[in-house]
């Protein structure tokens, strides 16, 4: 019966969790590092490795604008992709949008493409590509969708400037049959349009190139030093929808945060409930996300909230049988959600930050408490039980009873538990 339970548990928490966020990429990370360093494969080229550049590009509107850094496609050198979370493609997609802010350098003739779709499986087949070329002193952007041939019959989008950051928009349409998938290309200069515009400023663009079976890699190309364009490129999102609301939520978590780097030990999960401000506070929307362990942050995307004032109602790690943190809701009277466009919240800035003041502060950062075993809302000596049994046989790995996310159940886990036992902390809530 348990098992039963855990089982639609784990069902439950993963449909209301399903996400049409695939991917967000803001290069958030130190400038001149390898892109191979954070989640990117080199491949195709030896030379030229892509690296992370600063600063990172800004577009009024667009989410993603002015998170990190940026990276740097070069006019020749190695190719880089990042796989998406799952792939998309016709049976659970009906197209895949790649969002992205562009900055190009320099461009010449003929030109070529600096950005493409893949397959999940596949380093060649890419599946709409991004091209910039030179006309006369002009920047132009086409696009076309997979074989070489498609260049033939392409079209341009003239009218643009050099070192001029331009939202653009790359749609892949799956289409039943064979070889009708299409791809349309969105350029703006200003604005973040709610909904998609009815005519793209590129297509929608049929090839008779070969359709890919899936979309599950972005990738960023480094052609031939002969017409490759120099390109920034920053705040990459792929979706399988025109805009998600998705929220930057920044939380740090007492038991796996190293006060003397002010970062967490581990990524992890965490799941956060969107709640109405208003009693009875129900849940509106919920979604889950890794914490960046650096940035203490994660993009949670929340795919059923309208435009509106919630609380944030936090919860560490993604099921309930692995949790050991107290539940943290955001401060009183709740925080503005816009649809699309989404927001941020910071909880580790101040206790104020969270509901009732109901936070430590560890270093330099304020945390949600740890030590909630049994996930009822207290922190007491069923929680101590629980961890010191697990200590005296040793116990190891992904367990609700190790605290401090080491993979080991010991007397650390035990101290934190006891101490927040000692002072009576509970979850604060409206």
């Amino acid at each position: 019966m348990q098992k039963l339970l855990l089982f639609l548990c784990f069902i439950f928490i993963s449909s209301v969790s399903f996400s049409q966020l695939k991917l967000d990429e803001n290069f958030d990370y130190p400038a001149g590092d390898s892109l191979g360093a954070h989640g990117w494969t080199h491949f195709s080229g030896v030379t030229n490795t892509l690296l992370v550049t600063s600063p990172g590009l800004t577009y009024a509107g667009y989410p993603l604008s002015g998170i990190g850094n940026a990276a740097t496609v070069n006019t020749t050198g190695n190719d880089n992709y990042k796989n998406f979370t799952s792939a998309a493609d016709s049976t659970n997609a009906n197209a895949i949008y790649a969002f992205f802010m562009v900055n190009v350098q320099s461009a010449q003739r003929p030109g070529d493409y600096f950005l493409g779709l893949l397959p999940n499986n596949s380093t060649t087949f890419y599946s709409g590509r991004v091209f910039a070329r030179d006309m006369g002193g002009v920047l132009e952007f086409g696009v076309t969708k997979a074989g070489g041939g498609d260049t033939n019959t392409m079209v341009w989008a003239s009218g643009y400037s050099y070192n001029t950051t331009y939202l653009m928009v790359l749609k892949y349409q799956f289409v039943p049959g064979a070889n009708n998938n299409t791809v349309s290309l969105f350029i703006f200069n200003s604005g973040v349009p709610a909904t998609e515009p009815s005519v793209p400023t590129i297509g929608p663009a049929l090839y008779t190139s070969g359709d890919a079976l899936n979309i599950g890699r972005v990738a960023l190309r480094q052609s031939v030093a002969s017409r490759a364009p120099a390109v920034i490129v920053d705040g990459i999102r792929a979706t399988t929808a025109w805009l998600t609301t998705v929220v930057n939520i920044k939380v740090a978590i007492e038991g796996i945060l190293d006060p003397n780097t002010s970062t967490h030990i581990r990524p992890d999960t965490a799941t956060v409930y969107l709640r109405n401000n208003t009693a009875p506070y129900s849940i509106v929307d919920s979604a889950k996300s890794v914490i960046n362990s650096q940035t203490l942050t994660g993009f949670f995307n929340f795919r059923n909230a309208a435009t509106g004032t919630y609380y944030f109602d936090v919860r560490y790690r993604g099921l309930p049988v692995y949790r050991n943190a107290i539940q943290t809701w955001s401060k009183a009277g709740g925080e503005l959600v816009t649809n699309n466009n989404g927001g941020s919240y910071d909880f580790t800035t101040a206790s104020s930050q969270a509901f009732g003041n109901n936070m430590l502060l560890k270093g330099s950062v304020y945390t949600i408490y740890s030590g909630d075993v049994t996930q009822d809302g207290v922190i007491d000596l069923s929680d101590g039980s629980l961890i010191d049994n697990d200590a005296f046989n040793f116990a190891s790995g992904y367990l609700n009873t190790d605290v401090t996310g080491d993979d080991v159940v010991d007397l650390s886990d035990a101290s934190i538990a006891d101490n927040n036992a000692f002072n009576f902390v509970g979850s604060v809530t409206p």
